[in-house]
């Protein structure tokens, strides 16, 4: 038992140093105590070096067959964009339910699911965005569509995403064209432009910030990382389909997922320690927090 214990100790602390020492911007060394690049850097180890080519935080797009075809669908896809926001759609209230973005909707950030790691997308947006949808469905590389919008003065709070299975991709679509509306990744500013491409690694500390007074809305997707080494690519596969895919709120017919099902409740009690027991006694909030983590972490040892 002591000698899995220290296995498994070794193992996360040299998984942890190699995912720690990719990154030129970082959290407070700290705060990956209580962070899931901890929790998950023994996956994103092979996630991340068993990848072919230049390991990085961006990669061309060229780089993931299929992008071509969104981007130079760019007047089509914005115009399906532009109606929904002319429709109001955007404008409702947080998610509760999104285990994956609830936190970003708090900051003026929006969702419209077109596919979430679906063979096709979903009927609701079929019928609001026939041609966008078309495009995106015959495209095997993207695993999941979204529009999601950044209002003026909105922002997103620095943040790695938890697995390195597939890559980002961002369409610039109805954007403010100015510096002043930027994703920040690794340290570095990438302004949204109208018609411009953008394929990275999301697990990369990386926020958002709209200072200007323009709404801005990108095509958002999550496609295959097609970059890994096969083995490792049937583990990312499984990964993608079979976890990231029930991080997601309610679909066209009201149905959630058991993981949503289950943040529920847990999103409700980690909403009352923050804003009933942190501002009262920072001790008992870090003694809650870290007795969870804890738990977590037992857990999966036990398990495994």
């Amino acid at each position: 038992m002591k000698l899995q214990f220290a296995v498994a100790l070794a193992v996360y602390a040299g998984t942890f140093a190699y995912i720690y020492q990719r990154y030129a911007d970082r959290l407070a060394f700290h705060k990956y105590f209580s962070n899931h690049v901890l929790l998950f850097a023994p996956l994103n180890f092979l996630f991340t070096f068993f990848t072919r080519g230049k390991q990085a935080a961006t990669f061309p797009a060229r780089s993931v067959p299929g992008l071509e075809q969104l981007k130079a669908a760019y007047p089509i896809i914005r115009e399906e964009a532009r109606a929904l926001r002319d429709a109001g759609v955007f404008q409702r209230e947080p998610a509760k339910d999104e285990p994956g973005y609830n936190t970003f909707e708090k900051g003026g950030w929006r969702l419209y699911r077109l596919k979430w790691y679906s063979d096709e997308c979903d009927a609701s947006a079929k019928l609001a965005c026939p041609k966008t949808c078309a495009i995106v469905d015959s495209i095997p590389s993207v695993r999941s569509a979204l529009f999601t919008v950044l209002p003026p003065g909105a922002r997103l709070g620095r943040h790695h995403d938890p697995v390195a299975s597939s890559l980002r991709y961002h369409l610039g679509l109805l954007t403010p064209n100015s510096d002043q509306c930027a994703l920040t990744l690794d340290g570095v500013e990438h302004p949204w432009r109208d018609g411009e491409e953008l394929l990275f690694d999301p697990t990369y500390l990386h926020s958002a910030i709209n200072r200007t007074d323009t709404v801005r809305i990108v095509l958002f997707c999550d496609v295959e990382k097609t970059q890994l080494w096969r083995p490792v690519k049937w583990l990312a596969d499984f990964v993608d389909f079979r976890i990231v895919s029930k991080f997601t709120g309610a679909d066209h017919k009201g149905r959630i997922s058991w993981i949503s099902a289950a943040y529920k409740p847990i999103y409700a009690v980690r909403l009352f320690v923050k804003q009933k027991v942190k501002p009262r006694s920072r001790l008992a909030y870090n003694a809650i927090k870290f007795s969870a983590i804890g738990l977590v972490l037992a857990g999966i040892y036990w398990l495994f």
